[in-house]
């Protein structure tokens, strides 16, 4: 607890009595609270029974809206960059680790936390004036803030495992993975070490003769590249795929899910990131539950897992072609807004008019293509990039592409303007004004000019 700005005042309170004392003041609303981090203090505050309200300011965050290109947010780097301070690190009470925070005497807890809450306050002010100088107070005071307090719910509410389930797949995943273990031995002629990257190229390209994709400075690769490239030359290769993949959900899902479940709760509970990408994307770790696999048969079951309490409901919503209605929004052309106004299909309607036919006439493969077209130009596809997806000439793509931005004249302006912003300024923005910089798109290093072609 700060007294002024002088850490040395700083006073280290019993939680009790932080409870009792405190607790109305940090649940006032009127009450203005900084923090850096805020995630983190806030969700310890509410599991002891402290539910805080009115946060006003988060460094941390603030620090990353200023630049999100950053790899260091903590506390002392901000301190020394923008106040000149060097702080203590915390390796001088706890080592790399050795000792638990708790087992450190409070007498020197006591100043080392009180320097936290110190220097978080003198950050405050030129952080909220560069926020303001950048026009980001906005994206700041009605995107991000409140956004802290529902990812610590959604934290603290975490989300019900079935264990069960879990361990019943990972005991039929070993059965399968030890079949096909025997099927690759057979095949090979003999056991190996199948994660043995030496031992396996050498009976796929040595023994049986199989060609060599790629070597690296010590041999042979067989990364996953490696197999799909060779998949289907060799009955080993099918066998050895699956089993891989069979192993990555087993270890990362079927065995890992269940030993990180809440022993008090019962429950999975993740940490969702603000800072965790530099497109202002949440990101999800510890476990990291944006990442359960859903391409394959087996990675989908892994999902059935996730279960809902009794007289609960698990409810999936998604916008139908969302990224087009933006682009529709963001670039103007009055076309594509007009086949949303229409509620058109809008694939459709891009096959009928690139390839010349009435929109009774478009069949699901023309579909299929205009959909990877209109995809595919939101994110810079190139014809060649087209024509490896749809397996049209690089010649049919290219006139594909010339069509489309015929129809989306305004969708081409857009995208050509928005690459001379990124190259005249260094960043672009969104709508709400959270930046994206590319300083490397200024940069007159021969080693950045094939990016400076790429945003051409």
């Amino acid at each position: 607890i700060p007294l002024g700005h002088d850490p040395d005042k700083g006073r280290n309170l019993p939680l009790d009595l932080v409870r009792q004392r405190l607790g109305p003041l940090f649940a006032d609303e009127r009450l203005r609270k900084y923090a850096h981090n805020a995630d983190f203090d806030l969700l310890v505050l509410a599991e002891h029974g402290i539910p805080v309200a009115g946060l006003a300011f988060d460094t941390m965050i603030a620090a990353f809206l200023l630049d999100p290109g950053r790899s260091n947010l903590g506390l002392k780097q901000l301190a020394w960059e923008r106040l000149g301070v060097e702080m203590a690190p915390i390796s001088s009470l706890i080592g790399k680790g050795e000792i638990a925070m708790a087992q450190v005497p409070v007498s020197r807890v006591a100043p080392y936390a009180g320097a936290d809450v110190d220097m978080t306050l003198r950050l405050v002010e030129p952080l909220r004036k560069e926020l303001a100088e950048k026009q980001l107070v906005r994206l700041y005071e009605q995107v991000e803030l409140p956004l802290i307090p529902v990812l610590i719910e959604m934290e603290r509410h975490g989300v019900a495992l079935d264990v069960a389930f879990l361990k019943s797949m990972s005991q039929e995943l070993a059965q399968r993975m030890g079949d096909l273990e025997e099927r690759i031995y057979q095949t090979a002629g003999h056991p190996f070490n199948l994660n043995s990257t030496k031992q396996l190229a050498q009976v796929l390209f040595v023994e049986l003769g199989l060609p060599a994709p790629k070597r690296t400075q010590t041999g042979f690769s067989t990364d996953a590249s490696v197999m799909e490239e060779l998949r289907g030359t060799h009955p080993i290769v099918d066998h050895l795929t699956e089993y891989r993949q069979l192993s990555k959900i087993k270890s990362t899902y079927l065995d890992a899910l269940p030993a990180l479940v809440n022993r008090r709760t019962g429950r999975l509970h993740t940490s969702y990131n603000q800072t965790g990408a530099v497109t202002g994307r949440l990101s999800s770790s510890n476990p990291n539950l944006q990442n359960i696999p859903i391409r394959t048969e087996v990675g989908r079951e892994v999902r059935q897992a996730f279960i809902a309490p009794p007289g609960c409901w698990l409810l999936e919503a998604d916008y139908s072609q969302i990224e087009l209605r933006i682009l529709a929004h963001v670039s103007g052309d009055p076309e594509l807004q007009a086949a949303f106004w229409r509620d058109e299909d809008i694939h459709a309607s891009t096959a009928a008019t690139i390839l010349g036919v009435s929109l009774t006439e478009v069949t699901p493969e023309m579909r299929r293509l205009a959909k990877s077209i209109n995809f595919g130009i939101v994110y810079g596809m190139s014809d060649f990039g087209l024509s490896q997806r749809t397996g049209l000439s690089q010649e049919e793509a290219a006139r594909f592409i010339r069509n489309y931005f015929a129809k989306y004249p305004h969708v081409q302006d857009y995208l050509e303007g928005t690459k001379s912003k990124a190259r005249r300024d260094g960043w672009v923005e969104t709508l709400l004004g959270r930046r994206r910089y590319f300083p490397e798109l200024q940069s007159s290093s021969r080693a950045n000019m094939g990016l400076k072609r790429a945003a051409e």
